[in-house]
């Protein structure tokens, strides 16, 4: 429908199958035009519609993963979780929600007595960038980047790997050509450039 507005000045309900089939039909000769206008028609009929095909046959085969290397990987991600949440409880003096802001925010700038960085409206920031800050101030610091830093692998990659792989351990990504202003691909469910 954007496309329809912008090059055709017209407005196609995206629900509407046949209205966008008709759009495209339309759309087909101006766009045509503004390629050759641009100097770029080889770029599409050479490189773009080319890698349509391959980005295709890629999405269909998937990538292989190692399911049982992830699942172990998760596991020992797991003891080293808990060893991190054991020492921040014996620094803390007793258990408490890690991922809660409030909470580790009274702890850390309450009960232990460290300089706040920075507020919110809801109380202390306990962020990446604050902790970073705060890492040389008390040996509690490193053992919570430590702890989020592992719950993030666990649930990116092995967790979440794992989850989105089918019956045969592979990853079928969505390779997307056309969503970055630089040129480069993106790929989304899931994001594996991120990985």
């Amino acid at each position: 429908s954007k496309l329809a507005t912008t090059f055709l000045g017209t407005s196609v309900d995206d629900g509407d199958a046949a209205a966008c089939a008709e759009a495209l039909w339309h759309l087909r000769p101006v766009l045509e035009a503004k390629l050759e206008k641009n100097g770029m028609k080889r770029l599409y009929e050479e490189i773009e519609l080319p890698l349509c095909d391959v980005l295709y046959r890629m999405e269909c085969l998937g990538i292989d993963i190692d399911r049982q290397q992830l699942i172990a990987f998760g596991e020992m991600l797991t003891a080293r979780i808990s060893d991190c949440e054991a020492l921040i409880y014996a620094y803390s003096e007793g258990p408490f929600n890690i991922n809660s802001t409030k909470q580790l925010g009274e702890l850390l700038f309450d009960k232990l007595g460290l300089p706040p960085v920075k507020k919110t409206k809801t109380g202390y920031s306990t962020n990446a960038d604050v902790l970073e800050k705060l890492k040389n101030k008390h040996p509690i610091i490193p053992a919570i980047m430590d702890d989020r830093m592992l719950a993030k692998l666990k649930s990116t990659y092995t967790d979440g790997l794992v989850k989105v792989a089918d019956e045969n351990g592979r990853i079928h990504s969505c390779f997307n050509q056309t969503v970055t202003a630089t040129g480069r691909l993106s790929s989304t469910e899931p994001n594996l450039q991120n990985i």
